[in-house]
């Protein structure tokens, strides 16, 4: 992952299609919510809660790629 210094205000309510999400990175320890950003291949940068069974399933293909 890249961008340490965000923290997730919220997460996306909806699930994004998986073949749009090219990285991930986690949001710092210190952060009130902890969870996960997806990055798209347009560069956008979605806040995801980590307990979602599918951002688990597409941080650990992620993590297969890599």
């Amino acid at each position: 992952g890249t961008n340490k210094e965000f923290c997730c205000l919220f997460y996306t309510s909806r699930q994004i299609p998986q073949k749009f999400i090219v990285d991930y990175s986690e949001t710092r320890p210190q952060c009130t919510n902890p969870g996960v950003i997806l990055l798209t291949k347009r560069g956008r940068q979605i806040c995801v809660d980590l307990s979602k069974k599918w951002v688990q399933k597409y941080i650990g293909d992620l993590k297969l790629i890599a």
